[in-house]
């Protein structure tokens, strides 16, 4: 005969029993099994909870397949949390391994290269990625210099694959900034600021090839970072109007030195200027005032380094600041340009703990040594030695 069932009994039989791998509850339904949530979230470790699963303890041995299956149910129920089954607008292709590394490279890493102070660090580190949240051009100049980074510090084979994938980053960002260089206003001004100052660092920092056959070779590539920097000094002078009250303002803002140039430094210096008035004094063509101002910011920069400032934005800072005209003269191979730049190489050599100018003074120096004849060279005795050390000879080769 056939039983009634109870009212407790049709009220146990809707529940989930969770029993694996179907409910048999649910599957005498004909319903979706939705497994009890006061259980469910207990199954972290393998096993379930429920009074319908054994004690079996862990030590007993590795875990069972169906208790590999108990967890995959479990971490299945972080799939209907939020969405109810429905499907979402949002997709995802994928995690950029790639990019999120050279992300962390640049909070753990890079972003130190631009900052001076406690102050920068905030704005390097976090406002300025951001700011490259809405501007793709400063995102993508992020990637790339983190990228460079890597590329030129790392000691294994992957180097210059990150040296590529840093040109193709700052490709796509020079493409998507010049579309805005034309229009730099207080909206897009912390961005094209940022994103100015990464450029002038990736040109330092950019190797070069180290078997150059012509000297000028070398001297020109350090001509070429010296016409970006003009560029750059353009964008930074529009852009800096509009950052100085902002939070940005303190990247705008270069810490206060007193200049205190050894005797050694002060007596080459001397020689320069020497020089200098004794040329134009014969030479009406001669641009006294463009070299007289270049040589008086380098004792600047100079003094800067020697008073302990030593972070890439000194050597940058000089190099936009120059006059057009002094890099007309380089451009035209003057040499007391010529000599000028020698001095400017001792500087970079100072500063060589920084990743991108390690390289710069020893091999520029040294290319014009070989392509000045011998009235000029005694001009560049002191950052030779500088850069070389007391056992500099003038015979170098």
């Amino acid at each position: 005969m056939h039983r009634v069932p109870s009212e407790r009994w049709l009220f146990e039989d809707l529940i989930c029993d969770e029993a694996r791998p179907a409910c048999s509850n649910c599957v005498k339904r004909r319903a979706q099994c939705e497994y009890d949530s006061s259980g469910s979230f207990l199954w972290a470790n393998g096993r379930s909870q429920s009074r319908s699963r054994s004690n079996k303890s862990a030590s007993e041995g590795p875990p069972e397949p169906q208790s590999l299956h108990d967890t995959a149910v479990s971490f299945g129920i972080l799939g209907k949390l939020g969405g109810h089954g429905a499907a979402t607008q949002y997709s995802l292709t994928g995690l950029n391994l790639c990019d999120l590394e050279l992300m962390m490279q640049w909070c753990n890493e890079t972003y130190r290269s631009f900052s001076r102070n406690e102050q920068t660090d905030r704005i390097w580190r976090g406002c300025v990625p951001e700011e490259g949240l809405s501007y793709p051009f400063l995102m993508h100049g992020i990637l790339a210099i983190s990228a460079l980074h890597i590329g030129r510090t790392r000691a294994d084979h992957r180097r210059a694959d990150y040296v590529t994938i840093a040109v193709a980053h700052q490709d796509q960002a020079l493409t998507l900034f010049r579309e805005q260089l034309h229009d730099i206003n207080p909206s897009n001004a912390k961005a094209m600021f940022a994103f100015a100052s990464i450029v002038a660092v990736y040109a330092f920092g950019y190797p070069h090839p180290p078997d150059a056959k012509d000297p000028w070779d070398y001297i020109d590539d350090l001509l070429q970072l010296l016409i970006l920097s003009r560029g750059v000094h353009e964008v930074l002078s529009t852009a800096s109007s509009s950052i100085k009250d902002s939070d940005f303002g303190p990247i705008v803002q270069f810490d206060e030195y007193e200049v205190n140039l050894p005797d050694d430094i002060l007596f080459a210096l001397e020689k320069l200027q020497d020089a200098n008035k004794s040329i134009g004094e014969t030479d009406s063509t001669h641009d006294t005032f463009v070299y007289e101002d270049t040589i008086g910011k380098w004792a600047d920069m100079t003094g800067a380094v020697y008073s302990g400032l030593t972070f890439i934005a000194v050597a940058c800072r000089w190099a936009i600041r120059l006059q057009p005209r002094y890099v007309d003269c380089l451009r035209e191979r003057k040499p007391l340009a010529l000599v000028i730049l020698a001095y400017y190489c001792a500087i970079l050599h100072r500063l060589r703990h920084n990743w991108c100018l390690d390289e710069w003074g020893p091999r520029v120096s040294k290319a014009l040594w070989l392509v000045l004849d011998e009235r000029w060279r005694p001009l560049i005795y002191w950052p030779m030695r500088d850069i070389f050390g007391q056992a500099f000879e003038p015979n170098i080769t």
